[in-house]
C-alpha cells in the first residue's frame, strides 16, 4: 500500500524546475563573465591601499623624526631622510617643525619610497585664506598617472634655525641686566662650523645699542646698531680631530635699558652652501610660519 498519492511523486526533471534553473543559470553566466572586473577591482583596492600606506608613513616619517642620522644635512647620505628639526639639548626632534637646513639638503625620496612608485612632495606656505602661497620646496616629478594617491599636512617652517633665543625676558628697568644661557647654551661640532654660519637677530623696541653686549664662550660682541652681526667662527666650540662631537657653547647677554623698553634675541644658524643673502637674515625669517606638505604618489 502506498504511503503518497502518485500524483505527490512529481517527475525529476518538471517543468518548474527547468524555469527555477534559467534565473540561477544567468546570475552564474553573470558572476563568470564579471569575474575579471571583481579581480581587477580587489587588486585595485589592495594597491591603492598599500600605495596610500607608504605615502602616509613617508610624510609621517619626514615630520616627526629628524632623519638617520640625525645631523644627515651635514654629510649628505641619510639612511633615513627626516625634516624634523632636532633639539640637541633635549635629545629630540620638534614634531612638526620643518628644519630650514634639512629641507634644503633633501634632494631625493626615491630610496625611502622604495622601487615602483612615482612621486611629487611640494612644500609651500599657507596664506591667510587658507590656500597655498610661495613654494618652498618642490621635489619630484609632475604626476602623470590616473591613480594618484595625496596625503597634506600643516606644519611650520622658518627660513632662518634659531639655535639658542630670549624671548619676553629683556625688559628695561633703568639698570644692567645680565642674561645667562637664555634660555639654554647651544651646540656645534667642527662639521657644523664647516656647513653653517652663525648671526645674531636683534628684535628692539627702546634699547640702544651701545648698551647692549652679547658674549660667546668668553669672546665679547658690542654693538653699534642692530643689524645682524655674524659670529666669529673661532668663537666657536669645536675639535678636528673629534668632528662629530658636540660641544656646548656659553651665552650671556648684558643689557641696560630704560622702562618699557624691550628686547629678544635669536642666535641663529645660516648654511654657507648655497651662501644666504644678508637681506635674508632678520627677524621675521626666524619665526616658524604655517605651511603645507603635499606628496603625491603613484604606482610606475
Amino acid at each position: 500500500m502506498r504511503i503518497m498519492d502518485s500524483d505527490s511523486l512529481g517527475f525529476a526533471l518538471s517543468l518548474d524546475l527547468l524555469l527555477a534553473l534559467i534565473p540561477i543559470t544567468l546570475m552564474l553566466g553573470m558572476v563568470v563573465a564579471d569575474m575579471d572586473n571583481i579581480m581587477f577591482q580587489m587588486q585595485d583596492t589592495i594597491f591603492r591601499g598599500s600605495t596610500e600606506r607608504v605615502a602616509a608613513d613617508t610624510v609621517n616619517t619626514l615630520l616627526t623624526t629628524s632623519g638617520q642620522p640625525i645631523d644627515w644635512e651635514t654629510t649628505g647620505n641619510p639612511i633615513v631622510p627626516g625634516l624634523a628639526q632636532y633639539d640637541n639639548n633635549k635629545g629630540i626632534p620638534i614634531e612638526g617643525l620643518i628644519s630650514s637646513s634639512k629641507l634644503a639638503a633633501l634632494n631625493n625620496l626615491s630610496d625611502m619610497i622604495g622601487p615602483g612608485y612615482g612621486y611629487n612632495m611640494t612644500v609651500s606656505y599657507i596664506l591667510a585664506n587658507g590656500q597655498n602661497g610661495a613654494t618652498i620646496k618642490s621635489l619630484g616629478n609632475v604626476p602623470n598617472a590616473q591613480d594618484i594617491i595625496r596625503i597634506e599636512k600643516i606644519s611650520r617652517y622658518a627660513k632662518l634655525t634659531p639655535v639658542s633665543k630670549i624671548e619676553g625676558e629683556i625688559r628695561g628697568s633703568g639698570s644692567s641686566k645680565t642674561y645667562t644661557n637664555p634660555p639654554d647654551t647651544f651646540k656645534t661640532n667642527y662639521f657644523y662650523n664647516q656647513t653653517y654660519e652663525y648671526w645674531i637677530v636683534v628684535e628692539n623696541q627702546g634699547y640702544a645699542a651701545s648698551n647692549v653686549t652679547v658674549s660667546i664662550n668668553m669672546n665679547t660682541i658690542n654693538f653699534t646698531d642692530f643689524n645682524p652681526k655674524q659670529i666669529d667662527s673661532t668663537f666657536l666650540n669645536f675639535n678636528q680631530t673629534n668632528p662629530n662631537q658636540l660641544y656646548t657653547n656659553n651665552v650671556t647677554v648684558t643689557a641696560a635699558g630704560i622702562p618699557g623698553s624691550w628686547m629678544n634675541l635669536y642666535i641663529v644658524q645660516v648654511p654657507k652652501n648655497p651662501p644666504t643673502p644678508q637681506s635674508e637674515i632678520n627677524v621675521a625669517n626666524t619665526k616658524p610660519q604655517p605651511c603645507r606638505l603635499e606628496l603625491y604618489l603613484w604606482t610606475t
